[in-house]
């Protein structure tokens, strides 16, 4: 069950974050099968998800679980208003290294828009899988291993969904901020 809330985790509402949400909802509902299975199976579960709608989350959004918060609810924060930027068309290629002059990987990438309702359900894709189509998702969480969860949920939720809108997909989600393995990325 969602609960729409007008604070959350530091953030604020503003304006109709209920209607922001209705309108992605058309949207996904309008383009993807699997975008209206996920929306389908959150919005039914009797979980409760409170969802903070905001323009001052920007690429905060997120969905933490109510074990991992320690609470019986869950929360979601997402910004109708932020498309989130991926990296696409990803090569690994030898460069020199400038300080030490021998060869070394480099992978590169150019970024692309992943769209703000395609964000929203990339976080109701970790609902989803919370909810249990991912029965290991607190586990893994509290373990650290956020990879397998994003490895996850790209492949189950965003995939299929940039497949339906004909979009760009991000081949891993490594680049995030706070990734180890963020340093070896160049951004064409």
């Amino acid at each position: 069950m969602l609960k729409f809330v007008h604070e959350l985790m530091g953030h604020r509402a503003e304006g109709d974050g209920k209607g922001a949400y209705d309108q992605a909802k058309t949207k996904l509902r309008a383009k993807s099968a699997r975008a209206r299975e996920v929306l389908e199976l959150v919005e039914t579960h009797s979980h409760v998800v409170r969802i903070l709608v905001s323009t001052s989350v920007g690429q905060d959004s997120a969905f933490q679980a109510g074990p991992i918060l320690g609470t019986e609810e869950s929360a979601m924060l997402w910004d109708p208003k932020k498309d989130f930027p991926i990296l696409v068309d990803v090569a690994d290629r030898e460069v020199i290294n400038r300080a030490t002059k021998k060869p070394m990987q480099k992978t590169f990438a150019t970024i692309a828009p992943l769209p703000a309702e395609i964000v929203l359900l990339h976080e109701f894709g970790h609902i989803a899988q919370f909810m249990g189509e991912l029965p290991t998702y607190v586990q893994l969480f509290k373990a650290g291993d956020i990879a397998a969860i994003e490895a996850d949920n790209l492949k189950r939720n965003e995939w299929p969904v940039c497949d339906d809108y004909g979009l760009a997909k991000r081949s891993s989600y490594l680049h995030y901020n706070g990734s180890s393995a963020a340093a070896k990325w160049s951004i064409a």
